[in-house]
């Protein structure tokens, strides 16, 4: 951990406790109004005195333990930063922790990203990770990561509070996606991280310029690139597409074969636009007050995962808790061999539907962008294909998932 590092990461704790202490202040208050509707349905107004100096010392104690946590974990954050600075040493930062990345991830991607900035050293920014360290995008760096690179590159966008470390899910029995495809098909695999807090669309642009950078920035010529995204990471693939002009200055934009989307909410999710309605049901009561206030508090990416927002003009002239679809619907860039994966936890059915639950957060309605009246969809039928008996999270390695993969990158015979 770097010295400061550890100075945000007390803010963040202190930010964190502050929030734990109001919902249990909450909590304990709803619980407290519930006993005294009893008390004073039975004893009438002779009860009122007690629960007035009842609730004036409680919300006394709760301000100061609150008050007491804050102030506590910035100065065990403000002293660890010291003792660091003082120590000389180069730490390792916590965004290569083998476990503080992972909290990080989930801490920035549910977060409003005007919250995060204000412990900028912890905020994750787009960037290429190959073995567990940084990529700096120089002819230096990209050759010294990928000594054995080829012209044809497959890289990988992860989805919301996840890192690259989730496309390694269950290698211990089954190789990784990236291992396989650069056995099978020789494509070298580039792994992205990215702070999964922002606006989808914001990451689209950023992830634009990252291709043009590796691009630049590759040891050889590069003759093809694939697209692999997971969940949310599907539709910054899609967005970066929408913000590019398909002309030869964007040189990335030409090198593009394929892409390929597992689990992406291209119409929304369920769970996601849930989080609208419970911000404006908790908000009725002054007892689920901090609740309605952290649900207030979530990432703009969450918010755009509600309908599958790609771009600002699908959200921007909407108010922030205003559930309504407002997408523009850009069509798919062309030329290119766009291709959709779909997880149902059931058993295919006779007639060709699937579970409802889907993978339990995505529909396969949304992840294969069923069609809509007026609306160019993003894939054909014969680009879209549906595993059966799996979730969400088991997209990022199946077998089924990568016979797809296999199936559809590897080059046709002329």
């Amino acid at each position: 951990m770097k010295a400061d590092e550890a100075r945000d990461a007390g803010k963040a704790a202190s930010a964190g406790l502050r929030t734990g202490t109001g919902l249990i202040r909450d909590i304990h208050g709803g619980i407290s109004h519930g006993v005294y509707a009893v008390v004073d349905a039975l004893a009438g107004p002779a009860a009122r005195p007690i629960r007035v100096v009842q609730d004036t010392i409680t919300e006394g104690v709760y301000a100061v333990t609150g008050r007491g946590l804050d102030v506590g974990s910035r100065l065990v954050g403000a002293a660890v930063a010291a003792r660091k600075a003082r120590s000389g040493a180069d730490h390792a930062s916590l965004h290569d922790g083998p476990a503080a990345h992972h909290v990080i991830a989930i801490g920035s991607g549910l977060i409003d990203d005007s919250l995060v900035g204000q412990v900028p050293s912890l905020r994750p920014t787009m960037h290429v990770r190959e073995r567990g360290t940084r990529v700096e995008l120089t002819r230096e760096g990209v050759g010294a990561a990928y000594p054995e690179a080829t012209d044809e590159i497959v890289v990988f966008l992860h989805g919301l509070v996840e890192t690259e470390a989730a496309w390694r899910l269950s290698a211990k029995t089954r190789p990784p996606y990236a291992d396989r495809l650069r056995a099978d098909l020789g494509l070298t695999p580039v792994m992205v991280r990215y702070n999964t807090g922002l606006r989808v669309s914001e990451n689209g642009r950023l992830f634009a310029g990252l291709l043009a950078d590796l691009v630049e920035a590759w040891p050889v010529p590069v003759r093809r690139i694939a697209l692999i995204g997971h969940s949310m990471g599907g539709l910054i693939i899609h967005s970066a597409f929408a913000q590019v002009e398909d002309d030869p200055a964007t040189q990335w934009r030409g090198l593009v074969t394929d892409t390929i989307t597992l689990g992406t909410p291209h119409h929304g999710s369920p769970l996601a636009r849930g989080a609208f309605a419970a911000t404006a049901w908790l908000g009725r009561s002054r007892h689920t007050r901090t609740a309605a206030q952290v649900m207030r508090a979530r990432s703009g990416s969450v918010r755009d995962l509600a309908h599958g927002n790609i771009l600002a003009a699908d959200w921007e002239s909407l108010d922030v808790e205003e559930l309504v679809d407002g997408r523009t619907h850009p069509a798919p860039a062309m030329g290119i061999l766009h291709r959709a994966v779909g997880a149902a936890w059931g058993k295919a059915h006779p007639d060709g539907g699937h579970d409802r639950l889907s993978d339990f957060l995505v529909p396969v309605t949304s992840a294969t962008h069923a069609h809509l009246a007026g609306e160019a969809r993003r894939f054909t039928e014969d680009d879209i294909a549906v595993v059966h008996g799996t979730h969400h999270l088991g997209l990022l390695n199946s077998e089924e998932t990568y016979q797809h993969l296999l199936r559809w990158l590897t080059p046709a015979t002329p």
